[in-house]
């Protein structure tokens, strides 16, 4: 089903984005809502952490929320000979992913995906199956992305769980990070309440939060003494990115009932690399 012939190894290893977002664009709607320069931006620091690994290290990539950007990761840990991890509580959307990667980069690679990428469907933040885990697994995490429930205090939390595997040089980047909840996504919330034909929820006056990327670095310096912003090629081209243009028209429902915010767009993809831990 998604075993079209998208060039050859040579061609696929001279431009592995053109790739990458070819097989992407070939995924269903309900598991690609990244638009194409966040999944590029996700993408060029994978392969950045990789190529820094060499070939006596292994690197370990975790996510939090599978979807497109699980692409990325499981490409990259194929490519590099490392391993990512993804937390999902959708078990069939790991199904999707896992079939689209055996077809594309699993033949492209000759590599068995289930060797270098695992899907955990459970809560992220459980002691028993969540990131916990991963000490039981690994020694370090170079990369980690957060896409899961987008709330601060989830976000600190998975945060906070991981700090302890994070190396010298090792990056953190958020998902949909201009947004301000506190502890409920009313946003999402309020989408489902409409198809119901209910009357939106208030907002609860202990909601507010600074943006996730504001929060985020904020907690990150206080644990660490190097907190390096990094640019990206998202903030340089979201403007002109097809997924705003065609999802116009859930966009703005979703804007209007408070699941996005276009305030600070140029913020929805934020990541920072850390060092010297206080």
């Amino acid at each position: 089903m998604y075993d079209f012939y998208l060039g050859t190894k040579e061609d696929i290893k001279n431009d592995e984005i053109k790739y990458l977002i070819s097989v992407k664009r070939m995924m269903p709607r309900w598991v690609n809502s990244l638009p194409d320069t966040e999944f590029i931006a996700l993408a060029k620091l994978l392969d950045k952490k990789g190529a820094e690994k060499g070939n006596d290290e292994q690197p370990v990539f975790v996510e939090t929320g599978a979807g497109a950007s699980s692409l990325a990761f499981a490409f990259y840990a194929l490519k590099y000979n490392g391993i990512a991890f993804s937390w999902d509580l959708n078990s069939e959307k790991g199904s999707i992913i896992r079939t689209v990667c055996t077809e594309t980069m699993g033949n492209y690679f000759g590599k068995h995906i289930d060797n270098h990428w695992k899907l955990i469907a459970f809560n992220s933040l459980s002691p028993y199956l969540g990131l916990p885990i991963l000490n039981e697994m690994v020694d370090h995490v170079d990369l980690f992305f957060h896409d899961s429930e987008h709330i601060w205090t989830t976000i600190k939390q998975e945060i906070e769980t991981i700090i302890p595997l994070l190396l010298d040089g090792s990056i953190v980047a958020l998902d949909d990070a201009n947004l301000t909840f506190m502890h409920t996504n009313l946003g999402y919330i309020n989408i489902f309440r409409k198809k119901l034909g209910l009357k939106q929820a208030q907002w609860p006056d202990d909601n507010n939060c600074e943006p996730f990327y504001s929060e985020t670095k904020t907690l990150l310096e206080k644990y660490f003494n190097i907190v390096e912003s990094l640019n990206d090629v998202y903030k340089e081209g979201y403007k002109n990115d097809p997924y705003y243009e065609y999802y116009n028209a859930e966009f703005s429902f979703n804007k209007d009932a408070g699941a996005v915010r276009s305030e600070e767009l140029d913020h929805r993809f934020d990541s920072w690399q850390i060092a010297k831990s206080k």
